[in-house]
């Protein structure tokens, strides 16, 4: 998961600067060209029948290589085809893949369907995650392959670790050393099929998970989890707001006394602005970067947001029963009181959605300059 936000990031940085190369129908470096350093290109077609001597960076719709490759290629697209020479790492994710060349080190493919041909040939360890996985050629150590169907017609010369639906070995297949897989059903291995090592079959987990009382025990931990990471977060939020940001506190919890309307108005507009935002910045190249960063702000200010609600209502109740206004002990009781409401099927979404959108609009009205919202 780090490698593919790592690579994401990477495309969107290095793309930017090349807008105008990246919308021609089709970037090609020909036959007998040599692209020296790395190698960037996004459009709807990329051929790379030359040379790279750096590192090859491509995201497009079709991708072709049956050129050389000297450093790594890491590659996004729907279609693509690789018949070279790979001198380095393999990174690819795409629809369909299709290898037929030679990687000099390790390979990484994430697919709908991945195939690799007879011809092909990996010196180093392979990790596959597909739906279909058809895979000839040679793997010159370890496969690990996670897919719903899994067929094995070439040779993997160290350990085949597989967790899938359906497998089979055909009786061109060779492991050197153990195959061991997980799934509900046995795999399909060829007479003439050589497994030099163990064969091991593990059921899988989620075999045992949903035959009735585990799965029951499993989904009721799993919520009491979500509610109390919930809680420790919200409580988390609301002590540091007492603590270290009381100016900024008193500032929102004075608009949600004395503006409420305002506050609840300037809420409902950021909660319709701030993702249509977000959705017209993923609609351009260059905006994309700023879209994510504004999504994963929009999440986390959404989520927070409820933590002024919830001070500014406990203030208001529990000083009748005598407790000090913006304390910790305060605001604990009122958040318990919060999740046990919440926790109302109909009413406690209600409450959750009133409390967050009240929240926004103070939090917003108290950093904004006052000249923005005068009456």
């Amino acid at each position: 998961m780090r490698l593919l936000i790592l690579f994401l990031f990477s495309f969107m940085q290095c793309f930017a600067a090349q807008e105008q190369e990246e919308k021609r129908e089709a970037i090609v470096l020909p036959v007998g060209e040599v692209h020296r350093g790395d190698f960037f290109a996004m459009g709807h077609s990329v051929e790379i029948s030359g040379v790279v001597t750096g590192d090859a960076y491509i995201f497009a719709s079709q991708i072709f290589i049956d050129g050389t490759v000297k450093g790594d290629l890491l590659a996004i697209g729907g279609s693509i085809e690789i018949s070279g020479n790979l001198q380095n790492n393999i990174r690819v994710i795409g629809g369909q893949v299709m290898i037929n060349g030679k990687i000099a080190q390790n390979g990484t493919v994430i697919a709908g369907n991945v195939q690799t041909t007879s011809s092909s040939e990996t010196s180093g360890n392979v990790v596959c995650i597909a739906g279909n996985a058809d895979l000839a050629g040679v793997i010159g150590s370890d496969l690990t392959l996670l897919a719903s169907n899994g067929r094995l017609v070439g040779k993997v010369m160290g350990d085949l670790a597989a967790i899938v639906g359906q497998m089979r070995l055909t009786s061109r297949a060779f492991v050197g050393k153990n195959f061991e897989y997980t799934s509900n059903s046995e795999a399909w291995i060829d007479k003439g099929a050589q497994v030099m090592g163990k064969t091991i079959h593990q059921p899988s987990f989620f075999q045992g998970l949903f035959k009735g009382r585990l799965l029951k025990i499993f989904l009721l931990g799993t919520r009491f989890a979500v509610v109390l990471m919930n809680f420790l977060y919200s409580f988390f939020i609301g002590y540091l707001l007492i603590r270290y940001f009381p100016e900024n506190l008193h500032k929102a919890l004075a608009n949600l006394s004395h503006h409420p309307v305002k506050s609840f108005g300037v809420g409902v507009l950021m909660l319709i602005f701030l993702p249509l935002a977000s959705l017209l910045l993923l609609m351009t190249i260059l905006g994309v970067p700023f879209a994510l960063t504004l999504i994963a702000l929009n999440v986390i200010g959404f989520y927070t947001a409820k933590t002024y609600s919830i001070i500014w209502v406990s203030n208001s109740v529990f000083m009748k029963i005598g407790l000090k206004p913006n304390k910790v002990w305060t605001f604990c009781l009122g958040l318990i009181v919060y999740f046990l409401l919440t926790g109302i099927p109909i009413l406690g979404i209600i409450i959750a959605l009133t409390a967050m959108i009240f929240g926004i609009g103070a939090a917003v009205i108290a950093q904004t300059p006052k000249k923005f919202f005068q009456q």
